[in-house]
């Protein structure tokens, strides 16, 4: 008797859950100790919107400390969130979404044009240059003729052009006020795709890893990234720096990325040094890649 009891009782502590976050005996929906909710985080992706629903914009004490978690400990916070052990830290979608206001909120503030449309007269037509992250300035409008108009068009196609670039061109030239405001509305859009290439892209390089895993990586990573990259937008436009300070800015940029993208991949992944180095070679050129197309994409938009 005393040993059918025995092995009942042992049975029991053997199946008993326990929290992820802390350890702690589960004995209803939440954790007595820590009260973070049962629910597994190992769901469908989709899952996570409905977790930052409610509160989205509340602030609490999490904040601070994941973001200060993030640049100490790159990859850990991803990770422990994606393992169970999340109550102390802001959910990622929340997180993003709160600091990529901030972000666009700075650029308008600080007077950056997210998409820059400046436009010129020469000898072969109007000239349009496009380009990201520009001091404040009213670009020109440039009034055309029809005979102008139709000779600009003779000469874009003897040089190969289609006429989706064509119309892009002379809308832009006449326009570039209207195309700057609406490219950089849709910036914010642009950036949520931006995450989603960057899911995709650690998808291929990672494949056995679960896709929610991989948001949630994601969606700290840009979190982490955005902050420094604003400063660095910032300083670049709004401070007057010589061509090799300039330079030397763009190259630490550069660098101080590769080696971020390295230790996020080090943290959550547990890569190797060297297998973290050759993907964030890899993540490098194929962001810089997308994010070219789709700025190209936010002008064609804009232009419509």
């Amino acid at each position: 008797m005393l040993s059918a009891m025995t092995g009942d009782t042992a049975h029991e502590a053997h199946t008993v859950e326990t929290c992820a976050n802390c350890g702690a005996a589960l004995s209803g929906d939440f954790c007595a100790a820590c009260g973070q909710s049962r629910e597994d985080i190992k769901r469908p992706a989709l899952s996570l919107v409905t977790d930052t629903l409610d509160g989205l914009f509340a602030w609490d004490g999490r904040m601070l400390t994941t973001l200060r978690h993030l640049y100490t400990r790159p990859g850990k916070v991803a990770r422990e969130y994606a393992d169970g052990r999340r109550q102390r830290f802001t959910p990622p979608i929340r997180l993003y979404l709160i600091v990529s206001l901030v972000f666009f909120a700075a650029m308008t503030v600080s007077g950056v044009r997210i998409i820059a449309v400046d436009t010129s007269m020469t000898d072969n037509g109007p000239g349009i240059s496009l380009t990201m992250f520009q001091p404040a300035g009213d670009s020109e409008p440039i009034r055309l003729t029809e005979e102008e108009r139709d000779a600009f068009v003779v000469r874009a196609r003897e040089l190969g052009n289609s006429n989706l670039i064509i119309d892009l061109a002379l809308r832009a030239a006449e326009h570039p006020g209207e195309i700057e405001t609406k490219s950089s509305a849709a910036a914010n859009q642009a950036l949520i795709l931006m995450v989603l290439v960057f899911i995709i892209m650690n998808l291929a390089l990672h494949p056995r890893t679960r896709v929610i895993e991989h948001v949630i990586h994601a969606l700290y990573y840009h979190a982490a990234f955005l902050p420094i990259a604003g400063a660095l937008v910032i300083i670049a436009v709004q401070v007057d720096l010589p061509a090799i300070a300039g330079v030397s800015l763009l190259a630490a940029a550069n660098l101080l990325s590769i080696t971020a993208y390295c230790l996020f991949d080090r943290g959550f992944y547990g890569s190797s040094w060297l297998g973290a180095i050759l993907r964030s070679l890899v993540i490098a050129v194929a962001y810089s890649m997308t994010a070219v197309a789709l700025a190209l994409g936010l002008v064609l938009v804009a232009s419509m």
